[in-house]
Parts: C-alpha cells; structure tokens; sequence
C-alpha cells in the first residue's frame, strides 16, 4: 500500500504534464482529473482489495464475490464517506442494476479461461477490456474500477498488478481510451480497428504490472 501511494503522489504531481501530453497527443483529457481526492479514493478501493485477498476463500468473480465488485467501484467514487455514498444513493441503486445485467458474460469468461488454465496477464487484460468497452460494467469509474478488478486476477495467481504511475500514464490511456469508444453500432470499426487496440493493451498490461506493488 506505501509503494501504491508514493506512485499515486507522483503521478498527482505531474497530473497537468501528464494530462497536457494526453491532449497534444489526441488521445483526450480524462473524464476525471487525477486530484487528491481520486487518489484517496483509490487507494480506499485497493486496501479493500488487499483485504478481500488475505481474508477471504471465495474469489472475486464467485456469486459471493460480486458484492466485493460493487463496493470496489463504490470506493473508486465515493471512498468511505458514508454522507457521499447517501447523497448518491439513486446512482448507487443505478449501477447496481447496471452492475447485474452486465457482469454474467465476464464471470462466465474468467470461469471457462481459469478452467482452461489461460495466462492470469491474458485474462485480467481481457476482463479489463470488457469492463470498459461498451456497454461497460459500471455507469462510470471503469477505468479505475476495471484496473483494481483485472489486478486482483493477477494477484491471485502470484502475478503483480497493475498500478497508474508517472511512467505508465499516457501509453495506459491510449489504447484504454480507444477501447471506450467502441460500441455495436460501429461494426466495421470493431472489426476492422477493435483488435489493434486489444492486442496493444494485452501487451501494455503484461510489461507494465510491477512486482515493487507486491510485499516479499
């Protein structure tokens, strides 16, 4: 948790530089700057994932699991300020139902890819992906949601996770960003455009998932 935080405080430091570089770079600014309030948010959601690894003997994505879903990307929002969480009750309500139509196919794919003993890096960039790309799991804090969720897929099978750092921010957010955008509408974009961008973050999360995130 202390090497989480000093890698979240540099990369609040250079947030402006990193943010500018995004939007010369056309990938676009980020929905949510990167303030100390996300940042404490944040590390609220990991601490809670730190928790649910050491504590608990069902996974992430079991149907006991699910709730531990829910609570990740109530904390990447609201951390545990109980007055937030009540004053957006209706948006809490709203991705929770959200939350229950979406998330059976990605339980569905972590459940067969386990099963068939797929890489742990290949399947976290994969429910990553699919917690972002349209029609995402959550109403919003996928981004953020979706990399604590896909990093707990590599800690469970003794891989490091992903962490946002100074170094990693903007290729994280190319391709991340390109992955929102696409949608069934879009087919001939899916198709034709889609698979570049998957296989450029499968590559990006193998390389850049960290071991100094790990305590020996």
């Amino acid at each position: 948790m202390k090497k989480i935080e000093e890698a979240y405080s540099e990369v609040l430091k250079n947030w402006k530089t990193i943010d500018d570089e995004l939007e010369h770079l056309r990938i676009g600014r980020r929905d949510t700057p990167f303030d100390k309030t996300l940042m404490d948010n944040m590390l609220t959601a990991w601490d809670y994932l730190d928790f649910f690894i050491k504590n608990k003997d069902y996974g992430l994505f079991s149907d006991k699991g699910g709730p531990h879903m829910l609570e990740i990307n109530h904390r990447v929002h609201y951390g545990l300020n109980k007055k937030l969480r009540h004053e957006y009750r209706k948006a809490i309500d709203a991705t929770t139902e959200k939350y229950a139509k979406q998330v059976r196919p990605i339980k569905e794919y972590h459940r067969i890819q386990t099963k068939k003993e797929t890489s742990p890096n290949k399947i976290a960039a994969n429910i990553y992906i699919s917690i972002l790309g349209m029609p995402q799991l959550f109403i919003e804090g996928n981004h953020r949601s979706g990399s604590v969720i896909a990093s707990w897929i590599n800690l469970v099978h003794d891989n490091p996770p992903f962490v946002l750092t100074v170094e990693n921010a903007i290729s994280f957010f190319g391709p991340a960003q390109q992955i929102k955008k696409f949608n069934k509408r879009s087919a001939w974009r899916s198709m034709t455009k889609l698979p570049k961008y998957k296989k450029d973050f499968k590559i990006f999360w193998k390389d850049n998932c960290s071991m100094q995130f790990v305590k020996k």
